[in-house]
């Protein structure tokens, strides 16, 4: 499935970074390499709801323009296109999140608003 991920612009050129939780111990991505959720059973941001974990992304680039309203300062973000193995809806998520076992960027999406 092709998606949708929120990533920071990183400090070193080439590289993205993910928001919250790093992948195997590394918050930086990569555009073409394919990256590996541990999963594992964790809490939501609430501390109440256990699921396990994976790869956030958005289905459609309207669902991920939308989950941007939720950062106070979205200008250190951007949205980029992934390949998505192994997904399943992530429950008790502010908006439509999936959850993947595998991503790899694609490219960065271009948002002219």
């Amino acid at each position: 499935m092709q998606a949708y991920k929120i990533v920071k612009y990183g400090k070193v050129d080439g590289w993205w970074s993910t928001l919250f939780h790093g992948i195997k111990g590394s918050k930086q991505m990569l555009e073409g390499v394919w990256y590996h959720a541990d999963i594992r059973s964790v809490r939501d941001g609430s501390g109440g709801t256990y699921y396990d974990s994976g790869i956030h992304v958005l289905p459609s680039l309207a669902d991920a323009l939308k989950y941007m309203e939720n950062f106070d300062e979205p200008l250190d973000k951007t949205i980029v296109l992934v390949e998505c193995k192994d997904y399943v809806k992530k429950e008790h998520a502010r908006g439509n999140v999936y959850l993947c076992a595998s991503v790899k960027i694609v490219r960065e999406v271009m948002v002219i608003l």
